[in-house]
């Protein structure tokens, strides 16, 4: 990458307006680097790399489709918390006022290039990593069955653990969380 870091590769991108899209995922400037970035990652060749990401779309095109969408994901968010960690408790005030309130204002009060928070279900993953040439690394049997015993470690029957497509994702009630994904450049 000729001592080009990554966020030089973004910086560049979005100063040259740098347009191209995908009929399958968003056109918006953050998809654009991600785009630019999965690339950059490519071009590394990663024997695996592993994606943890919020399972949520809060990159719809439309404010109503962003905050229906943080309600139900953050409502569920917070209901595990109430579940599993005291009110008290300075850990989960700093979670819920500078992690989740942060991104909840982002996703719904920001628009275009101040917007950070563009979250993504695990099929438009799934779609992004395609197009730039990784494919898809099933997860052992074994580290499902770490990740299934870590869930049970947390003493709260709330949390589920479902297998789909090869990947983890994390569920609080029937609600999904989190996607865990691993993959590798395909050359």
């Amino acid at each position: 990458m000729n001592q080009t870091s990554l966020g030089d590769l973004f910086e560049k991108d979005m100063v040259n307006g740098y347009t191209r899209s995908l009929e399958s995922t968003s056109s918006s400037p953050a998809s654009i680097t991600i785009e630019n970035f999965l690339n950059a990652l490519w071009n590394l060749s990663p024997k695996v790399m592993v994606v943890t990401e919020q399972d949520s779309n809060h990159n719809g095109s439309t404010l109503m489709d962003r905050l229906l969408e943080a309600l139900y994901s953050y409502a569920a968010l917070f209901d595990c918390l109430e579940s599993t960690v005291p009110r008290t408790s300075l850990e989960r005030l700093r979670v819920e006022k500078m992690l989740f309130g942060e991104e909840i204002k982002n996703i719904i009060a920001c628009e275009g290039l101040e917007r950070k928070e563009r979250h993504e279900k695990l099929d438009k993953w799934f779609m992004r990593f395609d197009f730039t040439r990784f494919g898809h690394v099933p997860l052992s049997y074994f580290g499902r069955l770490q990740a299934r015993r870590f869930l049970q470690s947390c003493g709260c029957a709330g949390y589920k653990m479902k297998e789909e497509n090869g990947c983890v994702v994390i569920y609080w009630q029937d609600r999904s969380l989190f996607s865990i994904s691993a993959w590798r450049a395909m050359k």
